[in-house]
């Protein structure tokens, strides 16, 4: 009995449950052609990495954050613009199994509840750049390939950055 009290009160990490919703909302909306869909899995966030011994407290106002899926990685920085309430999403697309080379001329979407706020494509080194305002639910959806996609929900709310 304390066993089954005690797993009724663990909840999955934000993380995955932003995956799941975002999932959900792209199904009948991804702008790319239909084949698989893949979710990014978070490898890596700054934001959970614990502080140095010693330092009691600390102050970053960028956010790291690394997503895999399969052998592509999308690195990903987020960043507050200076003087405005906008964040700054920078990235790129990589290959593990082609290191030191960006996925180019990939289209990016950020997509917003499902709908497309904006469109890009990656330049040559894989890079992409979006202005964020206070956009619920984000999701980016990269069109990999003609029967691949991959979706990585966006981190959101007052935790966005450091």
């Amino acid at each position: 009995m304390e066993q089954a009290k005690q797993l009724k009160a663990v909840e999955p990490p934000e993380s995955s449950v932003s995956a799941v919703r975002a999932s959900f909302r792209l199904r009948n909306v991804v702008p790319f052609p239909s084949g698989k869909l893949d979710l990014a899995v978070l490898q890596f966030d700054s934001l959970l990495q614990p502080l140095a011994v010693g330092v009691r407290s600390g102050h970053n106002s960028a956010r790291q954050l690394l997503y895999k899926s399969g052998s592509v990685c999308i690195d990903m920085r987020m960043q507050p613009t200076p003087g405005s309430e906008s964040i700054v999403l920078i990235g790129q697309l990589l290959d593990s199994m082609d290191p030191g080379h960006g996925i180019g001329g990939i289209p990016v979407s950020l997509l917003s509840k499902g709908d497309t706020v904006s469109r890009k494509q990656t330049n040559q080194d894989g890079e992409f750049n979006f202005d964020l305002d206070s956009i619920p639910d984000m999701q980016l959806v990269f069109g990999v390939s003609d029967n691949r996609t991959i979706v990585v929900a966006v981190p959101q709310g007052r935790n966005l950055v450091m």
